[in-house]
Order: C-alpha cells, then structure tokens, then sequence
C-alpha cells in the first residue's frame, strides 16, 4: 500500500472537525484516512497548535 502526504486541505478540514466536537473515527471515515494518522494531527491540535503550524513543522522535517 503506498502512503499519501495528508494535504493541506485535509488538515484544514480536521481541525474545523476537531473544533466541532468530531470523534477520531467520523473523520476518518469522512476523509478516508487511517484513524491512526487522524489521531496524530488531533494530538497536535490537542497541544494548541493549529493546521498552519503541523504543516510548517511537517515541511521542516
């Protein structure tokens, strides 16, 4: 299986999910994406940050 980068749409899409009280499993459904990966952005949401800065801190490494 080959691994797609999540997209910054995607990640806006999340967040505004996250802030609307969706559960981990509704997004993914939503996005077709692994709950896994879902789970990883929404810990970073989690810890005050936003989609602009988990996409800056994705380009950096």
């Amino acid at each position: 299986m080959t691994y797609t980068h999540i997209t910054t749409d995607e990640l806006v899409f999340i967040e505004a999910y996250f802030r609307h009280g969706t559960t981990v499993a509704q997004i993914a459904k939503r996005l077709g994406r692994a709950r896994q990966t879902i789970h990883n952005v929404i810990t970073h949401f989690k810890a005050g940050h936003t989609a602009i800065d988990y996409y800056q801190r994705y380009k950096e490494n």
